[in-house]
């Protein structure tokens, strides 16, 4: 259903009374019409034209509904330290970088209005209260440090100067400066330090910061963290910033009720300027179609502003996916890049990066290349992220990010390469070992084989000794019988012979016999590890 937000604009109609008037003629300069036609014609067609400009103004809508959104209240504010001892070099690229870049990380992971102050030794406001996050990244980006020169950094001042704007939330990034003692005067103060070494002071023009003929060295100064509700060194990964956020910053929402519609006012205004067209000049009936197609072009095109505003909308309350599917229906390059930054918020890098890539406008090439360079490194593809860095500092080597971004993902690589041969040389040490390890065992298994085989080959031979020992005993029982069956028949005999009175004497042709059998009895062979006492 069509309604109107300004319906009072009928009352315009009125004047249309002026047209038909009888006696009130039109006057149209002859000079404006081209081709002299039915002037009466040309009336009618102005008036029309009037009708459709008016229904216009009087904003015409559609689908009109009410949507319950959440506004996050939470409001703080970033302050960043810009006195001379920031540009000290202990962290990539100095110190002052490094803080604009972990601001940047705050103000993404940050959900509610952030404002921007810097200071020295006095304090200003870069920006107020905002939840634009792109404007912020751009005025932080664009702070000017070149003019820096003051050394010291008034901490007091910074906390008055907070305190009469009405802020209640700071954040700082500082090194500390020279701070003894503060007074928050009941600020809540959150500090994270900048820094992690004395370090000197690289100037503008490249020469170190001298004092009386010395190197001036700078180190953080960790005093500050003791007035602080939070305090940390920062850190390279973004883990400091999310528990900053997550322990003080709790998010704190507004239920509100909006009304949204689909605007339909481009329609009879596209119409009232086309009639207003034809009611000053004549078009050639040949040409006709061909601005009648053209204007229905344009119509189109005249609905892309509409689906803009939505879409920004729609990225800035956080709904990227919506955000996507308003940039789709623009055919342009702009369009194409939120469409893309709206996929990479959702993480899903690889529709991110085929938009990106098929950007051909000139301003925007830059831009998309960094991006490129920005989904590669979230993929885990830090070859290509560098090579996309590479090629965006190219168009625009005032890139500060992207060199930022490509030294640092080069370092990676640098440590990344060492570790893998410090690994390998580990490994390979390590495989060294356990092969020789693995030989030991195995000699220390084949000793332990042999050892057991001449355990048993001993056992052996103690058994066949054994038995040789019982053959010999059994020989020598033998013989004993066969000696005593030989003196029973002496004996037998003697008795004989006694039966007759002869004496006779006998030779001791045995004895011989008793040393063969001694000698076969007692006379064993040694074997190896044995002794004559044991037998």
């Amino acid at each position: 259903m069509v309604e109107f937000l300004y319906p009072y604009s009928f009352l315009l109609l009125v004047f249309l009374i002026l047209f038909f008037r009888k006696n009130i003629e039109l006057q149209i300069n002859p000079k404006l019409i081209a081709n002299k036609t039915n002037i009466k014609f040309k009336k009618y067609i102005l008036a029309l034209s009037y009708i459709f400009l008016v229904i216009a103004l009087a904003r015409p809508v559609t689908d009109k509904k009410e949507i319950n959104t959440h506004i996050n209240l939470k409001k703080v504010a970033l302050a960043l330290d810009i006195s001379k001892s920031m540009l000290a070099e202990d962290v990539y690229p100095n110190r002052l970088t490094f803080a604009k870049h972990k601001m940047e990380q705050f103000i993404d992971k940050f959900n509610g209005e952030i404002a921007i102050m810097a200071f020295s030794d006095t304090a200003f406001l870069i920006s107020p209260y905002t939840s634009n996050k792109e404007t912020l990244k751009y005025l932080l980006k664009n702070i000017d440090t070149s003019y820096i020169t003051s050394t010291g950094t008034d901490f007091e001042n910074l906390i008055k100067t907070v305190k009469k704007m009405g802020y209640t939330d700071l954040v700082v990034f500082s090194d500390g400066g020279d701070v003894k003692k503060l007074n928050t005067m009941g600020i809540n103060l959150y500090v994270l330090l900048i820094g992690n070494k004395p370090s000197p002071i690289r100037l503008q023009n490249g020469s170190l910061l001298s004092k009386n003929g010395k190197i001036v060295m700078v180190n953080i100064n960790k005093n500050i963290l003791k007035y602080a509700k939070f305090g940390e060194i920062a850190s390279n990964s973004d883990k400091d910033i999310k528990k900053l956020i997550s322990q003080n910053f709790t998010q704190v929402e507004n239920n509100k009720k909006i009304t949204v519609y689909k605007e339909l006012f481009i329609y009879p205004l596209a119409f009232g300027v086309m009639l207003l067209f034809f009611g000053f000049y004549s078009v050639p009936r040949k040409i006709a179609p061909f601005l009648l197609l053209f204007t229905i072009q344009a119509k189109a095109g005249m609905l892309d502003w509409y689906y803009i505003n939505q879409a920004k909308e729609a990225y800035n309350s956080g709904n990227y996916q919506q955000s996507y599917n308003l940039y789709s229906k623009i055919d342009n390059d702009f369009a194409k890049f939120d469409a893309a930054n709206s996929m990479y918020k959702l993480k899903n890098y690889k529709k991110a990066l085929e938009l990106y890539k098929s950007i051909k406008d000139k301003k925007l090439k830059e831009k998309s290349l960094y991006n490129m360079g920005n989904c590669f490194a979230k993929s885990g593809e830090i070859d290509k992220a560098i090579k996309a860095y590479e090629e965006a500092l190219k168009i625009d080597p005032k890139d500060k990010e992207a060199k930022y971004n490509l030294d640092l993902l080069k370092k990676h690589q640098k440590n990344k390469k060492q570790n893998k041969s410090k690994n390998n040389k580990q490994n390979k040490k390590k495989n060294k070992k356990q092969k020789q390890n693995k030989n030991n065992s195995n000699q220390k298994s084949n000793n332990k084989h042999q050892a057991k085989a001449n355990k048993n080959n001993k056992k052996d031979n103690q058994q066949a000794q054994n038995q040789n020992k019982e053959n010999r005993q059994n020989k020598s029982k033998n013989n004993k019988k066969q000696m005593q069956n030989r003196l029973k028949n002496t004996k037998s005999q003697k008795q004989k012979k006694e039966i007759k009175p002869q004496v006779i004497k006998v030779k001791p042709q045995n004895s011989d016999v008793f040393n063969k059998v001694k000698s076969q009895t007692l006379m064993l062979p040694l074997s190896k590890g044995e002794s004559k006492n044991e037998w």
